[in-house]
């Protein structure tokens, strides 16, 4: 004796759950990476870790002073602030990833 199941699923509203959740996830990791890697950015003044915002489209970070770009390019140069140097975004990802995508995940939630 042959039975035959049916399953009915209602999707409506998944496609504005899963945004509102994207949303989440994007605001809680870039809320964090600019924490963690303001740490990094050479710090003289403070101008340059003071002067940085995250964009108005909450998808990146701005370091808004004029010597930014070349701060974050300056290899080799002699920074007075133990532990700072440049692309400290890269430095803050190989320190802290793994807690980003926990961070990400529980936002998602």
């Amino acid at each position: 004796m042959a039975m035959t199941i049916r399953i009915k699923r209602d999707l409506r509203g998944v496609k504005a759950k899963v945004g509102k959740m994207v949303k989440q996830g994007q605001y809680a990791l870039v809320n964090q990476v600019h924490a963690d890697s303001n740490i990094y950015v050479p710090k003289l003044s403070s101008d340059l870790r003071n002067q940085s915002t995250i964009a108005i489209d909450g998808k990146s970070i701005i370091w808004s002073t004029v010597y930014a770009r070349r701060q974050y390019y300056n290899y080799g140069a002699k920074f007075t602030t133990p532990g700072t140097g440049p692309k400290w975004d890269r430095k803050a990802l190989a320190i802290h990833g793994n807690q980003w995508t926990a961070i990400v995940k529980a936002a998602m939630k």
